[in-house]
């Protein structure tokens, strides 16, 4: 055997048939992979088997190697095809019977995959695809270059190596890429009219014609039956095959040290399809996960963190797989499917509230906006656990937008007092893990987060209209937030948009003269306490003109105004300190309607009654004593719907589930 490194040759003779477990991987096999396949194959159980073997061997016999769709495209480009070719072609003029040096390629990891018990029998390639599809692709090249009188060759290629001669559907080809590749692969391999002429394939497959036609020496025209020969006899590989009990996706993890860090979205997805037969891989990637990624795009791993939070779980950005990993790891493929459909579901209702996607109910809408804009991605989990029950016929849409409405209180109360939120994520996940299943969801929320206390509290009337009048809010994701809520709270017929305004400072940021005069012998003082507080802002399409303008000449623009905000300067001549202080208690009246408090906490057993009719499920603990009395696990489909793996058994809406 002979491993060519750069322009050196290293000659390795070992028998093909030699065959390696623990041990010998650790004397043999480590001069010849790089580190990390040697880690793996030390720590390896007993079954993995490590074999020097032909690399047509992959090829021929009735059987198909299956790139799984957690793998990347073909990414080979000239560099690696230069380099094969030269490793093919330095065999060219050897002499078959004197020389038996072999050139190693590397090694390529398989397993069995799970499949239906017909057909031809499927491995998964965990690693090698590349060298793999790029060796089919010579074949082509050679195939169509053979001469007339070299069909028999043609024909071993054609049927014995890239094809399993009378199969039919995907498991007619012996290689088959990853779902995106297998378009333009499949022309190539049934030399049928090439519609996709910027693949990788198609350019790899021009790249070897190409070779196929030099020179290879003397003028004389390269045989290419001569580099089939080569393919057959010279190239070889370490072929790795694991056990059908292994994971096959750790293992790939482990091996994958070449490529880019996978996204946590990534990664979900390539387990959750290998825990799928590969004749089902497809449909499930079609139908489940491909509909999230193209709704969500680089949102999706965001989502996947979110959903956990909505299942009470909470997790790092960087700890997503690895938390659903865990949801599934005991369940069979039925229920993955189920957990992959809810999944499905939810993201259409992450988009909305994303906004990756449009909510057609206006006020649902506007919390949804707000929520963005507060940068409050920390409540987005207790709003999709709300959201899913409200989709689920668990409360009205008046209840759920009433739960919006005491979310914006609570955060927005904060915000203006200033209370630090580092605690909130928690606080809201708690929420989703003990939220009741009630028909009056803003009851519940209004009473469970008017208990919290300290760092978690929701602001009283006394401790918001302190911080109100004095706080300095300019610069505050929340401060436009809270100008446009009080303007639109105004109840015009016709609604002036917002799109093109911004926050005007009445008195302004820069004092000239003529505003040192208003303010007086303490304007310096005023300046700095009063600058950036509620009652000095307003909100203009006018900014760029006011600027520093005197205050005669800003209340003159302020009477053209369409918003409500500015009909208030028409009643004050002059601007001072009082004046601010005055105008900031008169928008806390307004804003104490807007965002609401119960002054007293909410009973708790008020907030989970429930009345009879109501379409209130179940609790997990009935749950739990269902699946123990029935003997099935269960897998979630929303808080109050849940169904069996196989289907046989769906509970939904259930009032007295508990079995004694």
């Amino acid at each position: 055997m002979r491993r060519r490194l750069g322009r050196s040759t290293v000659h390795v003779y070992q028998s093909p048939e030699t065959h390696f477990k623990s041990n010998a991987v650790n004397n043999m096999l480590r001069p010849l992979l790089p580190g990390p396949y040697t880690a793996f194959l030390i720590n390896s159980a007993e079954s993995m088997e490590a074999t020097p073997t032909f690399v047509i061997n992959y090829f021929s016999g009735f059987k198909q190697s299956v790139v799984p769709l957690f793998q990347r495209p073909y990414t080979w480009g000239e560099k690696q095809w230069r380099t094969l070719w030269d490793d093919v072609i330095v065999f060219y003029p050897a002499d078959d019977v004197n020389d038996k040096a072999t050139h190693f390629m590397g090694a390529v990891v398989t397993m069995p995959a799970r499949s239906v018990p017909v057909g031809v029998s499927k491995f998964l390639i965990i690693d090698g695809q590349q060298r793999l599809t790029t060796i089919s692709l010579l074949m082509c090249a050679v195939r169509d270059s053979l001469a007339a009188d070299q069909q028999g060759a043609r024909r071993r290629i054609q049927q014995f190596y890239l094809t399993n001669d009378g199969s039919e559907g995907t498991e007619y080809f012996k290689l088959l890429p990853t779902q995106g590749d297998r378009d333009a692969y499949s022309e190539l391999i049934q030399e049928t009219p090439n519609l996709i002429v910027d693949s990788q394939f198609r350019k790899s497959y021009d790249y070897f014609k190409r070779r196929l036609r030099d020179a290879a020496g003397e003028g004389e025209k390269i045989d290419p039956k001569r580099i089939l020969d080569i393919v057959e006899k010279r190239l070889m590989v370490v072929m790795i095959n694991l056990s059908d009990t292994d994971d096959p996706y750790l293992i790939f993890e482990s091996l994958n040290f070449k490529g880019s860090p996978l996204e946590q979205s990534d990664l979900v997805r390539n387990y959750f399809l290998m825990r799928f037969p590969v004749s089902e891989q497809q449909a499930v990637y079609d139908g489940l996960w491909l509909p999230m990624q193209n709704r969500l795009g680089q949102s999706l791993t965001e989502f996947m963190r979110r959903f956990l939070g909505a299942e009470g779980e909470e997790v790092r950005k960087g700890d997503v797989y690895t938390a659903i990993r865990r949801l599934v790891t005991d369940s069979d493929s039925a229920s993955v499917r189920l957990l992959m459909t809810r999944m499905e579901r939810l993201s259409i209702l992450y988009g909305r509230v994303s906004g990756v996607a449009v909510e057609s109910h206006i006020e649902l809408s506007k919390y949804f906006d707000y929520f963005r804009r507060l940068d409050f991605g920390s409540v987005y989990p207790l709003i999709l656990a709300l959201y899913e029950d409200y989709v689920d016929g668990q409360f009205d849409l008046v209840d759920f937008a009433a739960s919006m409405g005491v979310l914006f209180s609570f955060i927005l109360r904060r915000m203006v007092v200033g209370v630090p939120s580092n605690s909130l994520s928690g606080l809201f996940i708690a929420l989703c893990k003990t939220k009741p299943i009630t028909e009056t969801p803003s009851v519940w929320l209004s009473g469970a987060l008017a208990r919290e206390d300290k760092n978690r509290r929701w602001p009283t009337d006394a401790e918001f209209a302190e911080r109100w009048v004095r706080a300095t809010l300019y610069g505050s994701r929340a401060c436009q937030v809270i100008l446009e809520c009080i303007e639109e709270s105004h109840g015009h017929h016709e609604i002036a948009g917002f799109e093109g305004s911004s926050i005007e400072h009445v008195m302004p940021q820069t004092l000239t003269p003529e505003w040192f005069e208003m303010l007086g012998t303490d304007a310096t003082d005023i300046h700095a306490e009063w600058l950036h507080t509620i009652g000095n802002l307003t909100l203009t399409g006018y900014n760029p003109e006011l600027s520093n303008r005197s205050y005669g000449e800003k209340r003159s623009l302020f009477a053209l105004s369409h918003f409500e905000l500015n009909r208030h300067f028409g009643d004050y001549e002059r601007w001072s300190a009082a004046d601010v202080e005055s105008r900031a208690k008169v928008m806390l009246k307004t804003a104490i309607q807007l965002w609401p408090r119960p002054e007293t906490p909410i009973a708790e057993a008020s907030a989970v009654s429930q009345d009879k009719g109501t379409p209130a499920a179940f609790h997990s603990d009935c749950v739990k004593l269902a699946q123990l009395h029935l003997g099935v696990h269960l897998s979630k489909l929303s808080q109050t719907r849940y169904e069996s793996g196989d289907g046989r058994i769906l509970l939904e809406h259930f009032h007295k589930i508990c079995i004694p």
